[in-house]
């Protein structure tokens, strides 16, 4: 659940430091590359601040998969800090993150191919980190004209990244709708974030119901280890029903472990999260919810700790140590003490 959270929470930050509108041409519903020859009807809609052409691709590095991103010189996210460095500022420059460039130990004036045999030389600038942690794994950034030759787009760009004025919008996007010879695919900022939400919120789904099988097998296993078959239980409550004791005290001492048992599992759950995921960095359990990582993530994996769970924890810890304790607790305490303590 932290991890779920943690990286919704980086992938809305990115949505928010984001356009408020990603232009691509509309292909049978689906997004489609967006020719450049539309970039100056773009920039005289009013309203429109500024329009970033970009081109986005995957390739190999090495051998790693990196995601690439071309755009102009100058518009690099301002959560995109640079470390160490400086940004690009012409053709044959590049920005990377310090994930990447830290397996593969590359610094500030190392020169890469990027694309293959037919890829483009490219000297490191600078370093960034931004705020998405997973941003800074495995992403480069390069000048548009660079990227364009790299994937070999031509004339087209991935979209553009459309900046307006405050409440201008939906002015924009309905211009957008009239401009001659185009079928244009507008998306929000707005829309990006219920994308996100949807996702995530399935993804955490997913895992809810994968949490709530386990719960429903615990039930039985609690029952059976302890309900059924420990006779030192039974011995325990027989001893106590012949000082004396009633059945409601008995079944009251049992409530009274079960809280304190919950009380302690539940804080002990969220430090052991806690260490798996500040110390061990998600080892094993983050590539569940980020793909591709493999076994040791090469970035700190984003983790956020809200207190719904740690309740959750608790009540579900105090439901199972009642379900397999307080039955058999009756069971015994409604016996004759000889025949529970044999």
């Amino acid at each position: 659940m932290a991890i779920s959270e943690g990286v919704k929470a980086e992938s809305m930050a990115s949505v928010m430091e984001g356009a408020d509108i990603y232009l691509t041409l509309d292909q049978y519903g689906k997004n489609a590359p967006v020719p450049l020859k539309y970039l100056p009807d773009v920039k005289k809609i009013n309203g429109v601040m500024r329009v970033v052409p970009r081109v986005l691709g995957r390739t190999y590095l090495g051998d790693s998969l990196a995601v690439v991103v071309g755009i102009p010189a100058g518009e690099l996210p301002p959560s995109v800090e640079c470390v160490e460095g400086k940004p690009f500022s012409s053709r044959g420059e590049a920005v990377i993150g310090v994930g990447l460039a830290r397996h593969f130990n590359f610094s500030v004036g190392h020169a890469f191919m990027l694309g293959g045999v037919n890829g483009r030389m490219l000297k490191i600038t600078g370093l960034f980190k931004a705020d998405s942690s997973i941003w800074a794994s495995d992403l480069i950034f390069i000048p548009f004209e660079d990227a364009s030759a790299i994937f070999k787009t031509g004339d087209l760009a991935t979209d553009f990244l459309i900046y307006v004025r405050p409440g201008y919008t939906s002015a924009v996007a309905e211009t957008l709708k009239k401009i001659e010879g185009a079928s244009f695919r507008i998306q929000s900022k707005e829309l990006v974030k219920q994308y996100f939400n949807k996702g995530f919120t399935l993804k955490g789904g997913i895992f809810t119901a994968l949490y709530t099988v386990a719960f429903a097998l615990a039930i039985p296993a609690l029952l059976v280890s302890s309900g059924f078959g420990l006779s030192e239980r039974k011995r325990e409550i027989g001893i106590f029903k012949a000082t004396g004791w009633q059945t409601s005290e008995v079944l009251e001492m049992v409530v009274f472990e079960n809280l304190i048992i919950s009380l302690s599992a539940a804080p002990l759950a969220l430090l052991i999260s806690f260490l798996w995921l500040k110390g061990l960095n998600g080892l094993f359990i983050a590539q569940f919810f980020i793909a591709e990582i493999g076994l040791f993530p090469p970035f700190n994996v984003p983790a956020r700790f809200l207190p719904i769970p740690a309740f959750l924890s608790f009540f579900f810890s105090l439901i199972l140590t009642m379900v397999g304790s307080l039955y058999s607790s009756w069971r015994a305490a409604v016996i004759p003490p000889a025949e529970a303590m044999k």
